[in-house]
């Protein structure tokens, strides 16, 4: 019976690291206790320990994930100020041509001179 539980773990925390949820990891931890408490206790009643563990830990999970999330959102553009390369522009709606980390993008002109193309300029915000 102990080898059930086992096998759910090492099942659960693997597919764990492919999806990147708190769900799978909970699930892994609830089978992996289950089985160090299938040490002490009779199989008839691991079912049961099973579930408690995962009544318990999901929803811990879930609340870690959503306090995890909540955090991330507070980091700031570290884009913000860096260099970018006019590549081509203006075209007919005012959109400049820019490259930035090896990849092209469009870019307008909040304030100052237009720049021409070959020049350079700063990265200040990204409309979403």
């Amino acid at each position: 019976m102990l080898i059930i539980y086992i096998v759910i773990a090492f099942g659960a925390g693997l597919a764990e690291l492919f999806t990147g949820t708190f769900y799978l990891a909970a699930v892994a931890l609830a089978a992996l206790f289950t089985a160090i408490t299938g040490l002490l206790l009779p199989g008839a009643v691991l079912h049961w320990v099973f579930l408690g563990f995962c009544l318990v830990l999901l929803p811990a999970g879930v609340w870690l994930r959503h306090r995890l999330a909540g955090k991330s959102g507070d980091l700031g553009d570290f884009d913000l100020g860096q260099g970018v390369d006019v590549v081509s522009g203006p075209d007919s709606n005012q959109q400049y041509s820019v490259r930035y980390r090896g990849a092209e993008w469009m870019a307008v002109v909040d304030d100052g001179p237009p720049p021409p193309s070959g020049g350079s300029g700063r990265y200040h915000r990204q409309d979403r």
